[in-house]
């Protein structure tokens, strides 16, 4: 670990278009701040060359490690995967399409140096289309009303983590059915919050499917409330009682 060292984890999948860009933008834009980073490309069993890529990336730059998954896990697993390979002192997972931007990486890590452990970045506003808000939407709701955690406003997915919580979620965390961001909300540290905007410029389709965000909703809801048990309880007893 070598102190205030970033580690960026990029979320590949199928990302053979982005992995270069992403992170010639970021190496510009960080030398430029100074900030010292290791780039993680932790492939998420991707059906394209995005692998092979960013193998030949690792053998150009020092600072970039590439890995792969077995097969596709989701995002979510491949976080909780970077974390557990990461070397820095902080670390930040990004998708690879820049929905992130960079000075919200930039303004989050000089957060971090002041002393925050937990820095969450949140959209300030979402440029999606309105079934994919409305399900965004209906998911923080549901959560923030019967879940032990409240997400802010606009929901959030990423975050900027301190070594000691790294080390939490690599030791003491299972990342099955839930996702990191529910796990550092839950860790009991005062989060700071960063406003964020997504890029209007976006428009691939997404590869995140309505399958994969309902499979995830219900896991992470059950994982996080005693909602469900407290349901099935009760009705077990009315039936009885009926």
């Amino acid at each position: 670990m070598i102190d205030n060292r970033l580690s960026i984890i990029l979320l590949s999948y199928n990302s053979s278009s982005n992995i270069l860009a992403a992170y010639q933008h970021l190496k510009k834009a960080l030398n430029e701040e100074k900030i010292d980073f290791e780039f993680i490309i932790m492939d998420d069993g991707s059906e394209d060359n995005s692998y092979e890529i960013a193998v030949q990336l690792e053998k150009n730059e020092k600072n970039v490690k590439s890995f792969q998954l077995s097969r596709n896990f989701t995002s979510h697993y491949s976080k909780f995967a970077g974390l557990s390979v990461a070397k820095g002192s902080c670390a930040m997972a990004i998708p690879d399409d820049f929905q992130v931007p960079t000075k919200t990486i930039i303004e989050c890590y000089r957060i971090w140096e002041k002393g925050a452990k937990i820095v969450i970045p949140y959209r300030n506003s979402r440029n999606e289309k309105k079934s994919i808000r409305l399900f965004s939407n209906i998911y923080y709701w549901i959560m923030n009303k019967i879940s032990e955690i409240n997400f802010p406003p606009g929901g959030a997915d990423t975050f900027l983590i301190d070594r000691e919580i790294i080390n939490l979620i690599n030791t003491r965390i299972s990342p099955r059915n839930t996702s990191s961001i529910i796990e550092v909300l839950r860790l009991g540290f005062n989060p700071e919050f960063v406003k964020m905007e997504r890029p209007a410029s976006i428009n691939e389709k997404s590869r995140w499917t309505y399958r994969k965000k309902v499979r995830l909703a219900l896991d992470t809801i059950i994982a996080t409330s005693s909602f469900p048990i407290k349901l099935i309880s009760n009705v077990g007893l009315i039936s009885f009682l009926f």
